[in-house]
């Protein structure tokens, strides 16, 4: 679908965003900015808050391409995603995303669908997230540990997926800005939008033609309860 804006010499037309299309912005901050960011966020006029945490679990191929499973441990919720970062882009603010509930999916299935379809485990972190949803966009704090318990903490502003196809890029990016203008304070400005996903921070090199080690869930205390 076309969107056309009138000029005084020209039309301009700019194509509608497709459908499963990611948009999001994310910000690395200091950890006790989560209660500024309450503080800011809780006066807004948000849907709902939800407070999630668990592991995720990301499984890679030799072409970069990878898969990620997302066990919460807060509510019953597991989820596995895939995501295409378009040929070329410099940043991560546009990709392609598909997701799959399966909550009743033990967790050994997803891991042999994975290894079925190419993929091999490369790395797993643990998030503890601050969900805001508003009608347009989610706003999130996150913290991030990793396997060598190292803290790391983002803020992130996400474009509603189900209605993301009905705006242009202009439109979107319209939306990133005025939630980087109210989320100011804490820092957060197009100068600090970070260019990598979590996945290109924390992916490892391996080696591709060794078996697998298999995942030691109970030798992490952070996989214990579920």
């Amino acid at each position: 679908m076309l969107e056309v804006y009138e000029t005084e010499d020209k039309t301009m037309e700019e194509l509608k965003l497709e459908h499963h299309t990611e948009f999001e912005t994310k910000y690395r901050v200091d950890g006790d900015l989560v209660y500024k960011f309450k503080e800011i966020v809780s006066e807004m006029n948000y849907k709902n808050f939800v407070y999630a945490e668990g592991p995720d679990f990301y499984y890679t191929k030799p072409d970069g391409s990878f898969l990620r499973y997302r066990k919460a441990t807060t509510e019953r919720r597991s989820e596995v995603t895939m995501k295409e970062k378009p040929s070329g882009a410099k940043s991560n603010i546009k990709r392609k995303e598909v997701n799959w509930r399966v909550d009743s999916t033990p967790k050994d299935t997803i891991v042999e669908g994975a290894i079925m379809m190419g993929y091999t485990f490369n790395f797993s972190i643990w998030k503890s997230c601050h969900i805001y949803n508003f009608k347009d966009a989610t706003l999130v704090f996150y913290t991030v540990r990793d396997n060598n318990n190292k803290l790391d903490h983002f803020v992130e502003i996400e474009l509603d997926e189900a209605s993301i196809h009905k705006i242009t890029l202009t439109e979107a990016m319209d939306l990133i800005r005025k939630y980087e203008k109210v989320l100011e304070p804490l820092g957060i400005t197009h100068r600090n939008r970070l260019t990598k996903s979590l996945y290109e921070m924390y992916v490892k090199d391996i080696d591709y033609d060794k078996e697998p080690a298999p995942i030691d869930i109970a030798a992490n205390s952070w996989f214990r309860s579920w």
